[in-house]
């Protein structure tokens, strides 16, 4: 929680990508519970343990989010793609990835 308080942490792209790989590093094994939404079986909350007060997150749509497994590829096409934004409006693959990534 610290981490993410810290504004200096978050100074530049890559800082971002390090948060979020970390958080989901974290999320593998480190949370309380994980709940699924009883209308949108997708959407599922996440509760912290005791260090994090036990409180839940917001709705977290899990067909945006990626696994830990995927973040490194999804990273690399995102860092590529950044300069070519306005020529993928109809490559599908590689802006469901941008997104995924952006969802974070």
């Amino acid at each position: 929680m610290e981490s993410a308080k810290d504004m200096n942490n978050f100074m530049s792209l890559d800082d971002y990508a390090i948060f979020c790989r970390n958080y989901l590093e974290f999320i593998y094994d480190g949370l309380q519970a994980v709940i699924v939404s009883q209308n949108e079986n997708n959407y599922r909350f996440f509760q912290y343990g005791k260090e994090g007060a036990y409180t839940v997150t917001r709705p977290i749509n899990s067909l945006l989010m990626l696994s830990i497994e995927e973040f490194e590829s999804a990273y690399d096409i995102f860092r590529a793609a950044i300069p070519h934004m306005q020529e993928l409006k109809t490559e599908y693959k590689v802006r469901n990835t941008i997104n995924k990534f952006v969802y974070y």
